[in-house]
């Protein structure tokens, strides 16, 4: 191997562990979904709640039981998904979530910015929430 191909060789493997870092990415154009990379899966607080949907914004929203509400941020590999009439996700590992449905999941508060082009209510007031793998439906 040369000095030169050595150089882009590392050039290239620091570029590559530049762009694995903590982020939010967007899925979908109706229903809009927050998906993140990069966040540990470890639950820093349980959150019960209900997936609701803004038609305004096309996204979907966590409605806590007091009635404020957060853009979720899902884990990789969430797609959206729609069904009877209802719009909602598709986590990996649990299945489909349609808005409406009361769930429980473990998460963490702030995580930075969401992607830039959202429309303006698709981050409520309360701001982002990131979610992780562990999801429940609640009665």
């Amino acid at each position: 191997m040369t000095t030169r191909s050595v150089t882009v060789a590392v050039a290239l493997a620091l570029g590559a562990a530049a762009c694995g870092g903590k982020g939010i990415d967007r899925t979908g154009d109706d229903p809009i979904v927050l998906v993140h990379h990069g966040y540990d899966g470890e639950p820093r607080i349980m959150y019960v709640g209900r997936l609701v949907y803004d038609p305004a914004s096309r996204c979907l929203h966590f409605a806590f039981e007091s009635g404020s509400r957060r853009a979720p941020v899902w884990p990789k590999g969430t797609e959206p998904v729609r069904g009877g009439g209802k719009r909602g996700v598709n986590v990996p590992g649990f299945g489909d979530l349609l808005e409406g449905e009361r769930f429980s999941t473990g998460g963490g508060g702030d995580v930075g910015r969401a992607p830039k082009g959202l429309p303006a209510s698709c981050v409520p007031k309360g701001g982002i929430i990131v979610f992780n793998e562990e999801i429940e439906r609640q009665k």
